[in-house]
């Protein structure tokens, strides 16, 4: 890797657009110079609905991180989701020449594209072939066959494709900002890297990423990922119970979710009301507080459930000994881990970030997990040495200080009304 070396992480999510823009220095430490939150508009359910809509909240996000790296972001890694998200286990078989004397790298990618033959259709995109597991003359466990011996080599693979519809507009998208893709993400997989731990990864984990209008999981058996696929339901959701079951705005009550919602009563004093505003915003009246977890708790139960529905039809039920990691911005919501527990009958646990430099108490949220992800899926590559393009420039600001404040700020006030 070179010196400070710029990578550039971009969450397009249905309620927020985040770009992280971190910089490896000598010491190949990740240190991130740049954030720009701002909502999304144009994205439902993690599909761009509004071509022009999505790329003005983009193009917004961007320079809002670029006036505080004091950089100009050329390139980026992308996130996607939605649940046009479908993956499949393939497996790929080859003959290894004789005149050989090993596996070379030429072997590797005969073997991942036969894998692959027959699995994309005309109408998916390709996102991911992951490899989960190498085959030499029936030795299996073996990641990385390189320079081995061997007459067969077969290839374990897992696939994520995409909708060709929804890639391409994602591509369109960041045509119009005028940024080139570095690399095309699946959500749940940027977020393991910051959320899960190795051990975890390996002993068996269930990734459960909630934003505000999909459910991204992803499975990890013996430190690979094995199973992948996202859910049309969100926090949003939860959202719009509240606005039908209260009788009031959408943007009341997300209010009324944030500052009060829960998924269990915990005890909620059977005194406890809360005051809303009508539809109109002309009147209020108050509810009690437990009438909103009688409202929210259906909800989350629903989403904990098709989870389970999504575990059981994944074949790796038995193998999550580390249990289910819950991130995402939905995640904050009260009492969401113990309804999690009680469906799985799995232990549960909150994931976040766990950066350690000067904006940590900024990105240390669930809701930050994919973007921060992203850079580091892109610290990976660059330690595999893969081709990077020039992810930034320099920018000419004339107080790249009062940028940080400013950045700093809206964030701080975008996280006041999130989860």
């Amino acid at each position: 890797m070179g010196r400070d070396e710029i990578v550039v992480g971009l969450d397009i999510g249905t309620k927020k657009v985040c770009t992280v823009i971190g910089e490896l220095g000598e010491s190949d430490e990740m240190e991130i110079i740049g954030v720009g939150t701002v909502p999304s508009v144009g994205v439902k359910k993690g599909i761009i609905v509004d071509l022009e809509q999505a790329i003005q909240a983009v193009k917004r996000s961007i320079e809002k991180s670029e006036r505080m790296a004091g950089t100009r972001v050329n390139s980026a890694f992308v996130s996607i989701a939605g649940s046009h998200i479908t993956s499949v286990n393939s497996k790929g078989v080859i003959a290894i020449s004789g005149e050989n004397p090993g596996i070379s790298e030429e072997d590797i990618e005969r073997v991942m594209e036969a894998a692959k033959a027959g699995i994309v259709s005309p109408d998916r995109e390709l996102i991911h072939t992951l490899s989960r597991e190498f085959v030499i003359d029936g030795q299996s466990g073996i990641t990385d066959p390189l320079g081995m011996s061997g007459a067969r080599l077969e290839c374990k693979v897992h696939i994520i494709t995409g909708s060709n519809t929804a890639v391409q507009n994602l591509i369109r998208c960041m045509e119009g900002v005028g940024v080139d893709i570095e690399e095309i993400v699946f959500g749940a997989l940027a977020s393991s890297n910051v959320v899960l731990s190795d051990a975890e990864k390996e002993l068996g984990a269930l990734l459960m990423d909630i934003g505000a209008g999909t459910t991204e999981l992803a499975i990890f058996v013996e430190g690979v990922l094995v199973y992948s696929a996202v859910l049309p339901l969100g926090g949003n959701h939860i959202t719009n119970d509240l606005a039908i079951g209260l009788k009031t705005s959408l943007n009341e009550a997300e209010k009324i979710k944030i500052n009060y919602g829960s998924a269990i009563d915990n005890g909620v004093s059977s005194e406890g009301v809360v005051d809303i505003s009508s539809l109109n915003g002309e009147e209020k009246y108050s509810v009690p507080k437990k009438y909103l977890v009688e409202i929210i708790e259906p909800r989350v139960s629903e989403i904990c459930n098709l989870v389970r529905n999504e575990i059981k039809r994944s074949g790796y039920a038995e193998m999550l000994s580390a249990g289910v990691t819950i991130t995402g911005g939905t995640s904050l919501l009260p009492g969401l881990i113990e309804v999690a527990e009680k469906s799985f009958g799995l232990p549960c646990r909150l994931g976040k970030p766990h950066y350690e430099g000067e904006l940590a108490e900024m990105v240390n949220n669930p809701a930050y997990s994919t973007a921060l992800g992203l850079l580091s899926y892109a610290e990976k590559k660059l330690a595999e040495g893969q081709p990077h393009k020039r992810a930034s420039s320099k920018l000419k600001i004339k107080n790249v200080f009062s940028g940080i404040k400013e950045a700093s700020q809206g964030v701080i006030d975008w996280l006041k009304d999130f989860f």
